[in-house]
């Protein structure tokens, strides 16, 4: 994933992904990094399968 998806899908702002990239606090970095590897296409699907989730709960309620 680019710094751009990051921004648009967690609302970090480039400052702050610069610094957890370039500085010295290794867990930053190791966050970083991750959200790095991570192919969009899977953020997307995590993003889909919460929602599927929250509606499911919701119909639930309704008939429960």
């Amino acid at each position: 994933m680019n710094k751009k998806e990051m921004i648009d899908n967690f609302g970090f702002d480039r400052k702050t992904l610069n610094n957890w990239e370039n500085g010295e606090k290794p867990k930053r970095a190791l966050l970083y990094r991750t959200l790095e590897a991570l192919p969009f296409a899977f953020v997307e699907n995590v993003e889909k399968q919460m929602s599927d989730a929250k509606n499911n709960e919701k119909l639930l309620e309704r008939k429960g």
